[in-house]
């Protein structure tokens, strides 16, 4: 093993297959570009005057170029790097295994770097894939919907930085030129763009697809080992192995040691087998007890025979209570199978108000940390030259007010601009008050710029959370 096995979270597994897939980078994108290889070259054949469909042909040819990134990665798990030969001969199979089911039904399904292993690792075919597959997603198929989503949008951006450092080699007329083409284009067809311009703009998002799907395809190979080590219990059986070879040298002894123990006679087993067996059957535990009972007449049945129309309507109403039972058992299956989904909506699910902050950017607010008369305080420590402390007593005692009086629900992880725009949204009356004083903490604090003192004691005078200005 070249790797770690061990159990580990589904972003740390997607971590281990883009750890092997950088291990041997250049090796891999030799193979998916040797995948690719046949069908561009068709392609620049047939397609030479229309790029864009060229693009198209390669995008939808990319499984197989996969395939030989997940050949060489799954054998470098295992100690052993194939050779190019080796690479070469599997190219055929990776072309035509599953033709139709991969390159068209399945085509665009997110969880393909983890189905792609089952069927080209495992060997597995229609029912017993789909049971594999089904097991495997049983483990979180999240994880795999996220980073066909991360490939796609990662495609789109690498290909947009490609393209844009391409314009910034051409020449000044080239450059001018195409900027034209492009802001003339209309988007209804490709022939008015000059030929160069879409080279360029293919050859960029062949590049992406590229780079993207190698590390893609490594992420979910990652994902695939992760999920057969949870299941299957790989790290246990390997640490296993790893004992039985240490222990292969004692294994004679211990064979020996055993068979001696099995052939010693047991001391004390004086009494025939027969007597023991009888003695065991002679306890009441075994004595054989007949019951008799007689059959009762029909004819005595408290059973009345009303004829085959009563009959029917017993099935009828039999047949509508099963089905009745069935369509409950059903709705009640459907609402447990898709419970996240009411979870993630809030229905039935009553969330706990959130509990008030204590810290604020690393300031206690918690009012019993606080003075009685925070302006009173602070102007004290202003006049003794504590400025700092000052203003930090009067911004932390402004943000706690504002919690416990004013309802603002202030995160232990806002900063002061997040602080303001919640007062603005939720404390309209003393948003003016809170933005001054906000802005003469963030000069004394960040800038080193103390207030005037006149400008503290205006915003001592005027702090709105005082008992005397408290509305009646």
């Amino acid at each position: 093993m070249t790797a770690e096995l061990r159990p580990r979270s589904d972003w740390e597994a997607v971590d281990l297959g883009i750890a092997l897939s950088r291990r041997d980078f250049w090796r891999l994108l030799g193979c998916w570009w040797l995948g690719m290889l046949p069908v561009l070259a068709l392609s620049l054949v047939f397609l030479r005057d229309l790029p864009v469909l060229l693009l198209l042909v390669c995008w939808w040819w990319m499984p197989v170029s996969s395939r030989l990134v997940l050949f060489v990665l799954s054998r470098r798990l295992f100690g052993e790097l194939p050779k190019w030969k080796a690479v070469l001969r599997e190219w055929p199979r990776a072309c035509v295994r599953r033709f139709f089911f991969r390159m068209i039904w399945a085509r665009f399904s997110p969880w393909r770097p983890l189905t792609m292993a089952v069927e080209d690792l495992e060997g597995l075919r229609r029912k017993d894939y789909a049971t594999r597959v089904r097991l495997l997603l049983r483990r979180g198929d999240a994880t795999v919907v996220v980073l066909a989503l991360w490939r796609a949008v990662l495609t789109l951006w690498l290909a947009v930085a490609v393209f844009a450092t391409a314009l910034m080699f051409l020449p000044a007329t080239e450059a001018q030129s195409w900027g034209l083409a492009m802001e003339e284009w209309g988007g209804n067809t490709w022939a008015g763009l000059p030929k160069a311009l879409l080279w360029t703009g293919v050859s960029s998002v062949m590049l992406s697809m590229s780079l993207v799907d190698v590390f893609g395809t490594g992420a979910g190979f990652g994902i695939y080992v992760n999920h057969r080590t949870w299941i299957e219990g790989w790290d246990v059986e390997l640490a296993f192995r790893r004992l039985g070879n240490r222990l292969r040298g004692a294994a004679g002894a211990v064979l020996t040691l055993l068979l001696v123990g099995v052939m010693i006679p047991r001391v004390g087993a004086e009494e025939a087998p027969k007597e023991v067996i009888t003695e065991i059957k002679a306890q009441p535990d075994f004595e054989v007890f007949k019951y008799t009972w007689k059959e009762k007449n029909p004819s005595s049945s408290s059973w009345n025979w009303n004829g085959p129309g009563e009959w029917f309507a017993y099935l009828i109403q039999g047949i509508g209570w099963m089905l009745l039972g069935l369509l409950i058992a059903f709705v009640v299956w459907m609402v447990w199978r898709h419970r996240h989904v009411l979870q993630a909506r809030g229905i039935g699910v009553s969330k706990p108000a959130p509990a008030a902050a204590r810290v604020v950017m690393g300031m206690d607010v918690a009012p019993e940390s606080l003075p009685k008369d925070i302006p009173t305080a602070a102007m004290e420590l202003w006049r003794v030259g504590r400025r700092q402390e000052a203003m930090s007593l009067l911004y932390r005692g402004t943000i706690s007010r504002l919690i416990e009086n004013g309802g603002v629900e202030i995160a232990e992880s806002d900063t002061e601009s997040d602080c303001l725009r919640r007062v603005e949204i939720e404390a309209a009356a003393h948003a003016g008050y809170f933005g001054g004083l906000t802005e003469a903490w963030m000069m004394l604090a960040y800038g080193r710029r103390a207030p005037q003192d006149e400008r503290m004691q205006e915003l001592c005078s005027s702090w709105p959370f005082s008992v005397e200005r408290r509305p009646a």
